[in-house]
């Protein structure tokens, strides 16, 4: 395991532990008034490993972590099964197979988020890049990807600096933007995970850092997340408020780990407000 997976590892560890309350092990919160969540000898007595071995793994300095110690630290923290599998990965002990990111779509892919009209599609790869979108998904979000020079065809990047897509994502205060960006800093930290030797997206990462304070802070608290096929609210360019359910098509071009988001009304009354565009 990588020295810089290992301290990963740790700090991930250590935001879990302090995040916990003592109740959850039948402790007393009085005694640790100085120290938050539970405590190292806690957490190692819980999950039947020695105090020493256990700060050795939260200051990123063991080597060799094994599956059964990683599942049982895993059990005592509560992960849940995104923050179980984002160890594993680091560890190497994760034999998924690691997909080259998307970077175009092919025609079939192309022909068939046309298709999709007018329900709004878009396909996305690891790095956030926007590859292609159909244009109910323009129509809705209020911009022409191919008018935005390429740098500028990235989810997070205009999250965080694009007016015309915060008013589309309904982020109109820092609040916002932070709730936002919690699901979307998760998800990349899961991606980072996977591709550890990955220099562009570890300057992608680094760029969004210097760009954006709130992006900084929601990095700095290593939450960890996936993408999942939950109701999104938006506001429609053309249609104003409107919620749709999100469906997930994973590696939907191929061998490349781009995913198609599909974005369905929940009620037949918003499947005819979203024809009424006549795209």
């Amino acid at each position: 395991m990588l020295d810089e997976a290992q301290k990963q590892i740790g700090a991930f560890l250590r935001r879990k532990r302090e995040s916990l309350a003592p109740e959850i092990a039948g402790l007393s919160r009085t005694s640790r008034a100085r120290t938050p969540g539970l405590r190292r000898e806690d957490v190692a007595d819980m999950a039947g490993i020695s105090t020493v071995w256990y700060a050795k793994i939260e200051r990123g300095r063991a080597d060799g972590i094994s599956r059964e110690v990683l599942e049982a630290l895993a059990t005592t923290l509560r992960f849940d099964a995104t923050e179980r599998q984002y160890v594993m990965t680091l560890a190497g002990l994760d034999t998924s197979p690691v997909r080259d990111p998307c970077r175009h779509v092919n025609p079939d892919t192309l022909r068939l988020i046309g298709r999709l009209n007018p329900l709004p599609a878009i396909v996305i790869n690891d790095y956030f890049d926007i590859i292609a979108a159909n244009a109910a998904y323009e129509a809705m979000c209020g911009l022409q990807f191919a008018a935005l020079p390429p740098a500028e065809r990235n989810y997070l990047a205009l999250t965080l600096t694009d007016p015309v897509w915060q008013r589309f994502l309904m982020v109109e205060a820092a609040a916002d933007l932070e709730r936002r960006l919690q699901r979307l800093v998760g998800m990349l930290r899961g991606v980072g995970a996977r591709r550890p030797q990955d220099a562009t997206l570890a300057a992608r990462i680094a760029g969004f850092r210097a760009m954006s304070p709130a992006f900084d802070l929601a990095w700095s608290r290593e939450t960890v997340a996936q993408p999942e096929e939950v109701l999104f609210s938006f506001l429609h360019a053309k249609l104003g408020p409107i919620t749709l359910k999100k469906q997930i098509w994973h590696n939907c071009n191929g061998e490349t780990s781009g995913r198609l988001n599909v974005y369905h009304p929940r009620e037949d009354a918003d499947y005819d407000r979203l024809a009424s565009v006549g795209v």
